[in-house]
């Protein structure tokens, strides 16, 4: 399992496709890891290079408690693989930490492309009163250590999401869900991570590559305010937005999301 040495952290990633093709780069979401992206990165490797690596904390990629930037991993990942530049694809806070990357470093990104993602800095007001039960019973089986609970709140919550039951997604679906945020592992993780200053949220007029901004019409309020945020913020963005998805359509609905990818980044010669 090939690795990328950062201080405090080992990171475990994945490479497919020809180095020479136009790269792109997949950051998974808090209840996943880089597994989630099973599908688009067997399909765009293809005609591209692509790469994927769990985040520090999370899956395979161990870390120290330590302060880090999330955002210097990932261009930390970049640079060991000698790729100058490339399309970040990010889900929930794999897009926040995009966008700071993008921020940060904006001669390293070609496009952007965002899933249920805030930009840091985001205001959290306006969750409603089902999704702020959700999130204090989350907080309480965290404080407990109760992480059987806690994956089966964080999933009802996120991949479900508040509106659907149960019953309503397709089981594979959630069975992978499961399966994901299982691997995740990320609950014992005591490292900071450092924000970017002054945050995204007031930023994102600074990031002018061609961004994809993708929103599940069943995902949770803050996301769909983030999803708002980013059109309106972002200069040469575009909307997707899936009616039949929460806060994950790049696994729940993977041929659509996948297609709908391949056709943005043609028409934006990525």
């Amino acid at each position: 399992m090939p690795i990328v040495e950062v201080p405090g952290a080992q990171l475990s990633y994945d490479v497919a496709g020809d180095p020479a093709s136009p790269a792109i780069l997949f950051v998974h979401a808090g209840v996943a890891t880089r597994a989630m992206w099973d599908p688009q990165f067997d399909d765009l490797a293809r005609d591209h290079y692509v790469i994927r690596y769990d985040t520090r904390g999370y899956g395979e990629s161990p870390g120290e408690d330590i302060e880090f930037a999330d955002r210097h991993d990932l261009i930390a990942v970049l640079d060991a693989l000698e790729v100058d530049r490339a399309t970040f694809v990010g889900c929930s806070r794999g897009g926040r930490i995009a966008l700071d990357a993008a921020l940060d470093e904006p001669d390293r990104v070609t496009g952007l492309v965002t899933i249920g993602s805030t930009p840091g800095g985001q205001d959290q007001d306006g969750a409603t009163e089902l999704e702020l039960q959700m999130l204090a019973q989350m907080e309480a089986a965290a404080s407990a250590g109760d992480v059987e609970t806690l994956i089966h709140i964080e999933i009802a919550y996120w991949d479900i999401g508040p509106s659907r039951d149960i019953d309503d997604v397709d089981p594979a679906f959630l069975r992978r869900a499961i399966e994901l945020n299982v691997g995740a592992a990320h609950w014992d993780f005591a490292g900071l991570d450092q924000p970017l200053d002054p945050p995204a949220v007031s930023r994102l007029h600074e990031i002018t590559a061609p961004a994809l901004v993708v929103v599940g019409e069943l995902d949770v309020t803050e996301s769909k305010l983030g999803y708002e945020l980013l059109i309106e913020g972002l200069p040469d963005a575009e909307g997707l937005r899936f009616a039949d998805s929460a806060h994950l359509p790049s696994v729940e609905r993977a041929e659509q999301f996948t297609s709908d990818l391949r056709a943005w980044l043609a028409a934006h010669s990525l």
